[in-house]
């Protein structure tokens, strides 16, 4: 009997190419393997791949995943006639949720279209076909529930023993043996940060300072990994308590097992202050310019300083500018605490003539290091990406001990987890190590243009320039004259 042959369009089937990389799934297959194959189902079917749809680290069953609006935009072009068939690299890539599954599959074949797998051949105008092909849709939903609750027990599990839910990095803090710890460099900066906000400066000046220094955020911060600060992102890591020792939870914060860099009089502060705030944002700059840098070292009963920051403003009877002990004003901790604004400004200015010449010489010196500096941040920029890939490697340890506790003996996850983390810290070290090697070449800001530009520069500036020279400015308040002093960063 003679092959029954069909006739051959006038024009090539047009199809749209839809690749998905799912953020639930580490093993996943790269976009650049699911495009191949796509392409050669393509070519063997006669299809011409007009418009390509790409998804990455984008989920397939969660409810806000921004992968829906890219899926109906594939299912609409189908409906306009503009293409007649929908090719996937496997039927879980469209969707792992089984309403969005039916109403996409439902849409495409009314309106006349297809949907194909290029891994999965399957002849959906048979019965058996489609069966098959909704047995697959029915595995991809069932696979996506049993990772969902995987990873809710994980978390819940982490969160009883005091743990955040996941071992992402946090900003100031290493991650070392499956816990939390301040790091010797960045933890002091994170308590630093909540002192000046509570002292009055701004979360903008903070940013400016953050990224004059060469700080950078923490990996997973943002999708390209670390870079500048932001607002939004200075806000998220202030907010978070976690430098309190808090972790979030579904009931709200709680304590964590981790080790706080501020303690709760801090937090508190900060948390009146930036409720403060929200409603003044105009005023959230602060139009002082040493705010931050002012501590008193007034005498406490022990012998030893307030270490309190000063708040600047309008005290006295004659609402005259100063600054005053925070420590002082919110728990009197001792008498006093006052000193006049002009008084310490003109020792920082006199501070400043003192030291020009040698900053300056400081400043030629530090810029034969650029090129040494630019290198070492590109190591730790690779060093960073190998710390993120191992720190996924021991979540799916987890994961998969947990899914299957008895088809992984104890020794063998125990073996397996101390191998990674040996080689994470080694790599976390390295890192380290990079990272400070990259930031000695920063070249000095002189003290010369800013004794030049003193007048000209506005107060924000002025106060981040300073920062890069001065550590703190201790003020021992008293009558007849407060006793002022610079302690410059290379003496800390």
């Amino acid at each position: 009997m003679a092959a029954q042959l069909r006739s051959v369009p006038d024009a090539p089937p047009r199809a749209v190419g839809m690749i998905r990389v799912s953020k639930e799934r580490e093993e996943m297959v790269a976009p650049e393997l699911q495009r191949t194959a796509i392409d050669d189902h393509c070519g063997r079917r006669g299809y011409v791949v007009t418009r390509w749809i790409e998804g990455i680290d984008e989920s397939g069953s969660q409810r806000r995943s921004k992968w829906w609006a890219k899926l109906d935009q594939a299912v609409e072009l189908v409906e306009a006639g503009e293409a007649d068939v929908i090719v996937v690299w496997r039927f879980s890539r469209t969707a792992r949720q089984r309403r969005r599954w039916a109403v996409a599959i439902d849409r495409v074949e009314v309106a006349g279209g297809l949907l194909e797998s290029a891994t999965e051949p399957l002849d959906t105008s048979t019965a058996s076909g489609r069966l098959a092909r909704g047995m697959l849709a029915e595995m991809a939903a069932y696979e996506a529930e049993v990772i969902g609750a995987t990873w809710r027990e994980v978390h819940a599990r982490r969160v009883r023993q005091g743990l955040p839910a996941n071992g992402k990095p946090r900003w100031g803090y290493r991650y070392v043996d499956g816990l939390h710890r301040p790091d010797p460099e960045t933890g002091p900066v994170l308590a630093e940060l909540y002192r000046r906000y509570v002292a009055g400066e701004s979360v903008y000046a903070l940013v400016a300072w953050l990224n004059q220094q060469g700080y950078r955020t923490a990996p997973g911060y943002s999708r390209i990994g670390p870079g500048p600060w932001t607002q939004m992102t200075l806000r998220r890591v202030l907010d978070s308590g976690f430098a309190a020792g808090l972790i979030a939870t579904r009931a709200g914060p709680q304590r964590g097992v981790h080790e706080p860099v501020i303690d709760d009089a801090v937090w508190t502060a900060y948390r009146a202050a930036r409720a403060a705030r929200r409603t003044r944002r105009r005023a959230e700059r602060s139009q002082y310019l040493l705010s931050g840098l002012v501590r008193c070292w007034h005498p406490l009963e022990n012998g030893l300083p307030c270490r309190s920051p000063m708040g600047g403003g309008q005290f006295g009877h004659r609402h005259e500018p100063k600054y005053r002990c925070l420590a002082m004003a919110a728990r009197r901790l001792h008498s006093g605490g006052y000193v006049t604004m002009h008084l310490v400004e003109a020792e920082v200015l006199d501070w400043l003539r003192g030291v020009a010449d040698e900053l300056n010489q400081a400043a030629d010196a530090a810029a034969a290091e650029q090129a040494r500096a630019a290198r070492r941040r590109h190591d730790a920029a690779q060093l960073t990406r190998e710390v993120v890939e191992l720190d996924k490697a021991l979540v799916r340890l987890e994961v998969n001990r947990a899914a299957a506790p008895d088809a992984m003996p104890t020794a063998v996850y125990e073996a397996a987890r101390d191998e990674l983390l040996e080689r994470r810290n080694a790599v976390e070290q390295r890192r380290l190590t990079a990272e400070a090697e990259s930031r000695e070449g920063r070249p000095v800001r002189t003290a010369a243009r800013l004794l030049a530009e003193w007048g000209e520069l506005p107060v924000d500036e002025r106060r981040g320039m300073l920062r890069e020279l001065i550590a703190r400015i201790q003020v021992t308040p008293g009558r007849p004259r407060s006793a002022v002093e610079i302690v410059p960063v290379w003496a800390e």
